[in-house]
Protein backbone atom coordinates (compact mmCIF):
# COMPACT_ATOMS: atom_id res chain seq x y z
CA UNK A 1 0.00 0.00 0.00
CA UNK A 2 1.75 3.20 -1.12
CA UNK A 3 0.00 5.47 1.40
CA UNK A 4 1.34 3.55 4.39
CA UNK A 5 4.94 3.39 3.11
CA UNK A 6 5.61 7.07 3.90
CA UNK A 7 5.46 8.04 7.55
CA UNK A 8 3.22 10.97 8.42
CA UNK A 9 4.92 14.34 8.75
CA UNK A 10 2.79 15.41 11.74
CA UNK A 11 4.61 13.62 14.59
CA UNK A 12 8.09 14.73 13.44
CA UNK A 13 7.01 18.33 12.98
CA UNK A 14 5.15 18.27 16.28
CA UNK A 15 8.24 17.06 18.14
CA UNK A 16 10.27 19.81 16.47
CA UNK A 17 7.83 22.56 17.45
CA UNK A 18 7.52 21.34 21.05
CA UNK A 19 11.30 20.93 21.45
CA UNK A 20 12.11 24.30 19.89
CA UNK A 21 9.46 26.12 21.92
CA UNK A 22 10.54 24.49 25.16
CA UNK A 23 14.25 25.26 24.60
CA UNK A 24 13.43 28.85 23.68
CA UNK A 25 11.37 29.29 26.86
CA UNK A 26 13.99 27.63 29.07
CA UNK A 27 16.83 29.82 27.83
CA UNK A 28 14.85 33.06 27.97
CA UNK A 29 13.81 32.26 31.57
CA UNK A 30 17.42 31.37 32.48
CA UNK A 31 18.56 34.72 31.08
CA UNK A 32 15.81 36.59 32.92
CA UNK A 33 16.42 35.12 36.35
CA UNK A 34 20.23 34.84 36.26
CA UNK A 35 21.79 37.51 34.05
CA UNK A 36 19.16 40.24 33.69
CA UNK A 37 18.89 42.87 36.37
CA UNK A 38 15.74 42.85 38.54
CA UNK A 39 14.26 45.80 36.68
CA UNK A 40 14.17 45.37 32.93
CA UNK A 41 14.32 48.29 30.56
CA UNK A 42 11.41 48.63 28.12
CA UNK A 43 13.51 47.15 25.30
CA UNK A 44 14.59 44.18 27.45
CA UNK A 45 10.99 43.63 28.61
CA UNK A 46 9.88 43.70 24.94
CA UNK A 47 12.37 41.01 23.90
CA UNK A 48 11.78 38.93 27.04
CA UNK A 49 7.99 38.83 26.64
CA UNK A 50 8.19 38.41 22.85
CA UNK A 51 10.54 35.44 23.00
CA UNK A 52 8.71 33.86 25.95
CA UNK A 53 5.35 34.05 24.16
CA UNK A 54 6.91 32.83 20.91
CA UNK A 55 8.18 29.73 22.71
CA UNK A 56 4.77 29.12 24.26
CA UNK A 57 3.15 29.51 20.84
CA UNK A 58 5.52 26.90 19.37
CA UNK A 59 4.60 24.49 22.17
CA UNK A 60 0.87 24.97 21.58
CA UNK A 61 1.27 24.54 17.80
CA UNK A 62 3.27 21.35 18.40
CA UNK A 63 0.61 19.91 20.69
CA UNK A 64 -2.20 20.64 18.23
CA UNK A 65 -0.13 19.42 15.29
CA UNK A 66 0.43 16.13 17.12
CA UNK A 67 -3.32 15.59 17.45
CA UNK A 68 -3.90 16.58 13.82
CA UNK A 69 -1.11 14.25 12.66
CA UNK A 70 -2.58 11.31 14.56
CA UNK A 71 -6.03 11.99 13.11
CA UNK A 72 -4.59 12.26 9.60
CA UNK A 73 -2.71 9.00 10.06
CA UNK A 74 -5.93 7.30 11.18
CA UNK A 75 -7.71 8.67 8.11
CA UNK A 76 -5.02 7.23 5.81
CA UNK A 77 -5.63 3.68 7.03
CA UNK A 78 -7.79 1.39 4.89
CA UNK A 79 -11.43 1.03 5.92
CA UNK A 80 -12.39 -1.58 8.48
CA UNK A 81 -14.27 -4.75 7.54
CA UNK A 82 -17.50 -3.42 9.05
CA UNK A 83 -17.59 -0.41 6.74
CA UNK A 84 -16.87 -2.49 3.63
CA UNK A 85 -19.63 -4.96 4.55
CA UNK A 86 -22.06 -2.08 5.08
CA UNK A 87 -21.14 -0.67 1.66
CA UNK A 88 -21.63 -4.10 0.06
CA UNK A 89 -25.10 -4.33 1.65
CA UNK A 90 -26.01 -0.88 0.33
CA UNK A 91 -24.84 -1.77 -3.18
CA UNK A 92 -26.69 -5.12 -3.13
CA UNK A 93 -29.90 -3.42 -1.96
CA UNK A 94 -29.58 -0.77 -4.67
CA UNK A 95 -29.05 -3.44 -7.33
CA UNK A 96 -32.15 -5.41 -6.30
CA UNK A 97 -34.36 -2.30 -5.96
CA UNK A 98 -33.67 0.02 -8.89
CA UNK A 99 -35.13 3.50 -8.95
CA UNK A 100 -38.47 3.72 -10.78
CA UNK A 101 -38.13 5.03 -14.30
CA UNK A 102 -40.31 7.79 -15.72
CA UNK A 103 -41.71 7.24 -19.18
CA UNK A 104 -40.59 9.73 -21.80
CA UNK A 105 -43.27 12.21 -22.81
CA UNK A 106 -41.92 13.11 -26.20
CA UNK A 107 -41.58 16.80 -25.33
CA UNK A 108 -39.04 18.81 -27.20
CA UNK A 109 -37.87 22.32 -26.43
CA UNK A 110 -40.47 24.78 -27.64
CA UNK A 111 -43.23 22.16 -27.64
CA UNK A 112 -45.31 23.26 -24.65
CA UNK A 113 -48.05 21.18 -23.13
CA UNK A 114 -51.15 23.15 -22.19
CA UNK A 115 -53.06 21.67 -19.30
CA UNK A 116 -56.83 21.69 -19.32
CA UNK A 117 -58.34 24.30 -17.02
CA UNK A 118 -59.07 22.95 -13.59
CA UNK A 119 -62.69 22.65 -12.59
CA UNK A 120 -63.26 24.28 -9.20
CA UNK A 121 -64.82 22.12 -6.49
CA UNK A 122 -68.54 22.47 -5.90
CA UNK A 123 -69.45 25.57 -3.92
CA UNK A 124 -66.36 27.55 -4.95
CA UNK A 125 -66.97 30.63 -7.02
CA UNK A 126 -64.23 31.49 -9.47
CA UNK A 127 -63.80 35.19 -10.18
CA UNK A 128 -62.58 35.95 -13.71
CA UNK A 129 -59.41 37.98 -14.04
CA UNK A 130 -59.60 41.57 -15.15
CA UNK A 131 -58.00 42.41 -18.50
CA UNK A 132 -54.21 42.69 -18.17
CA UNK A 133 -54.07 40.74 -14.89
CA UNK A 134 -51.85 37.65 -14.94
CA UNK A 135 -53.29 34.65 -13.14
CA UNK A 136 -51.00 31.70 -12.30
CA UNK A 137 -51.76 28.81 -14.62
CA UNK A 138 -53.34 31.08 -17.25
CA UNK A 139 -52.31 30.35 -20.82
CA UNK A 140 -51.67 33.40 -22.97
CA UNK A 141 -50.60 32.85 -26.60
CA UNK A 142 -49.51 29.28 -25.94
CA UNK A 143 -47.29 30.18 -22.94
CA UNK A 144 -48.36 29.22 -19.42
CA UNK A 145 -47.73 31.87 -16.79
Amino acid sequence: MPILTQPAFGPKLSIGFITGGTLLDVWILVWRYTIASPDLSPVQRFWFMGLLLTGLTFIVIGVFLGHIGRAARQAELPPTDDSTRAEENIQAHAATNPNPAVAATGLTPGNAVVAAPAVPPAGVVQVPATPGQVVPGQVVSGVAR
